[in-house]
């Protein structure tokens, strides 16, 4: 296991899914952790879970509320400022394009896109006073590839991943690390909202591991960035998609 010990991690959307996993790993190894979440009922829920992990606080705020996070952080800087930024907050609505509600459209990149770029620039500020830091952002494969009826989302991640390229080359000299892992669809309530029977069949049938993955795996890649051992790690988009961006046409053995 890493050790944090010492070390502010600030997870937004860490009342859920993805986010908790991480907001868990990080607790265990020994991080000072703040969960960022829309959604207080959220929080207090979570925060149950994982108060026995660790040192875990709850900070309820809109990603896409600059005051807010502004606040919010200027907190997080009075007791040390971040160490780890890991963004997971987002939203998700499919449709095809022609169809798609342009309201939904906005919201979704506000959310996902534009509430990202807000706190990797304010964490980012706080790493390079310190001389340090690390960003991993949580993109998708949906970023690299176009997938039906995954509209705004997919754009967003696209998006997503060319800001975290952007922060490794304008922040790698400032002791900065930034880096995005990239999922297929995951086993958390968000993903459960949009993916039925049938579509969890069609993406099965593509992924070589053949299941969706689950929120510890993806945790486990975003603290391996996170690491001392990643330090020359930077800029980079990792698939955690068992072979999903690998492969063609899969024929399955009888």
């Amino acid at each position: 296991m890493y050790d944090f010990t010492e070390k502010i991690a600030v997870i937004t959307g860490g009342a859920g899914g993805i986010g908790e996993a991480a907001a868990a790993g990080f607790a265990r190894a020994g991080a000072k952790v703040y969960i960022m979440d829309w959604s207080q009922d959220s929080l207090d829920t979570a925060i149950k879970r994982l108060s026995p992990l660790g040192d875990v606080t709850p900070v309820q705020v809109d990603v896409t509320d600059r005051a807010q996070l502004d606040a919010a952080f200027e907190n997080i800087a009075a007791a040390g400022g971040t160490d780890i930024l890991v963004t997971s907050a987002a939203i998700v609505k499919t449709g095809r394009i022609l169809d798609f509600d342009p309201e939904t459209w906005a919201k979704i990149l506000d959310v996902n896109l534009t509430g990202t770029f807000h706190c990797c620039q304010i964490a980012g500020r706080q790493m390079k006073a310190k001389g340090k830091g690390r960003i991993v952002t949580v993109s998708s494969v949906n970023g690299q590839i176009a997938n039906t009826g995954r509209g705004a989302y997919s754009c967003t991640k696209s998006g997503v991943d060319m800001l975290t390229r952007l922060l490794a080359n304008e922040l790698g000299d400032a002791g900065i690390t930034a880096n995005a892992v990239a999922p297929v669809p995951v086993d958390t309530p968000m993903v459960l909202q949009v993916h039925g029977p049938k579509d969890r069949a069609i993406w099965e049938d593509q992924i070589p591991a053949k299941r969706y993955a689950k929120p510890e795996e993806v945790a486990s890649a975003i603290q391996f960035l996170a690491s001392d051992e990643a330090a020359y790690i930077n800029g980079h988009i990792l698939n955690v998609d068992g072979g999903f961006m690998a492969s063609g046409v899969i024929l399955r053995e009888e």
